[in-house]
């Protein structure tokens, strides 16, 4: 009685083990992402913006955006290569590995804007979709200069982030 018990229990985790083997991983190496992005330092920090009546709040790192890693982009011709695969394993997944993607990675590139450096960052593998700016400048609010991240999303002004709620709430 012990050795079939033992039997089945064996056989039931070697099944288990070879079914795992086969489960489809999302990672960063496995989609071209080489060379980590680095945000300037004047974009780092928890900003909050007030949209209409909405207060957002998101937060940038050395290497994220929100929760999402930054990456360098990829050239045209291995963008091109990587775009092919994600979209016939997209089509497969029901375009579940796509938004995974769209929601862990991001490319990003340094920006120059008004003698300020800031960066950029879009969509993995789709390029500029989406495409948003983060630049330092200087605000004035209530007659005090305070430091502030120029948003700007694709070709629209989107607003000014504060580091506070309290200088995102005067400033309107």
């Amino acid at each position: 009685m012990k050795k079939r018990i033992l039997l089945f229990v064996v056989t039931f985790l070697t099944i288990l083990g070879i079914a795992s083997v086969h489960t489809t991983t999302v990672s960063a190496a496995s989609w071209g992402a080489k060379k980590i992005f680095t945000t300037p330092k004047a974009t780092r920090g928890v900003w909050y913006v007030k949209n209409g009546g909405l207060m957002s709040k998101f937060k940038i790192t050395a290497h994220t955006d929100n929760g999402a890693k930054l990456y360098q982009p990829l050239s045209n011709k291995e963008q091109t290569k990587w775009l092919k695969k994600l979209i016939a394993i997209d089509e497969k997944t029901n375009y579940k590995v796509g938004d995974k993607i769209e929601k862990t990675m991001c490319q990003a590139k340094i920006v120059k804007f008004h003698g300020s450096t800031g960066f950029s960052d879009g969509s993995w593998l789709t390029g500029t979709v989406g495409q948003e700016y983060y630049i330092p400048v200087k605000r004035t609010v209530k007659g005090k200069r305070v430091n502030a991240l120029h948003l700007i999303e694709g070709d629209f002004f989107d607003g000014y982030a504060y580091h506070s709620k309290k200088l995102a709430k005067q400033s309107l």
